[in-house]
């Protein structure tokens, strides 16, 4: 009995041992890989047909790396000098413009394509890909969804709380 219960233990560890080494370690994606994989996402989120797909797949990642490509390189910390914090400025406003170059150039190919509708959907949901549009996430307080109560409305009723 003794016997047979040990053997069934050696048995168990045994094979979970055996099936932890399997595993493979995440692996992060490639730039390629991700870019492919927002591609996806996007039409998928867009709702389109073969055809389109087709043809929008090649507009949308040349539009996804050249605005990889706006992000200005960015001198940072707590102790910058006037001449470092201007620079970092302009390099902000150059890397906005040439994103809006970038907009406006992709919007003229996507808008043979896609409808007006769609398009709202590529260029507002590209600002922060993966984010939801806030309502989500929304605060939800005891006054209508103004976020918590401020300290001096406790104990008052909510018309008396106005701002």
């Amino acid at each position: 009995m003794k016997a047979r219960i040990l053997l069934v233990a050696l048995v168990v560890a045994f094979t979970s041992f055996a099936t932890a080494q399997e595993k493979k370690k995440f692996e992060k994606p490639t730039p390629e890989q991700r870019v492919e994989f927002r591609v996806k996402m996007m039409q998928q989120k867009l709702m389109l047909d073969d055809k389109k797909a087709a043809e929008f797949a090649p507009i949308y990642k040349e539009y996804i790396t050249e605005m990889a490509k706006c992000r200005p390189a960015l001198e940072r910390g707590k102790d910058l000098t006037d001449v470092q914090i201007k620079k970092n400025l302009e390099a902000r406003m150059d890397a906005r413009q040439k994103a809006l170059d970038v907009e406006k150039k992709c919007y003229g190919k996507l808008s043979k394509i896609l409808s007006a509708r769609q398009l709202q959907v590529v260029f507002s949901n590209d600002k922060g890909f993966g984010k939801s549009d806030g309502r989500k996430f929304a605060p939800r307080g005891k006054f209508g969804g103004k976020g918590k109560a401020n300290n001096f409305c406790k104990g008052k009723k909510p018309a008396d709380c106005k701002n």
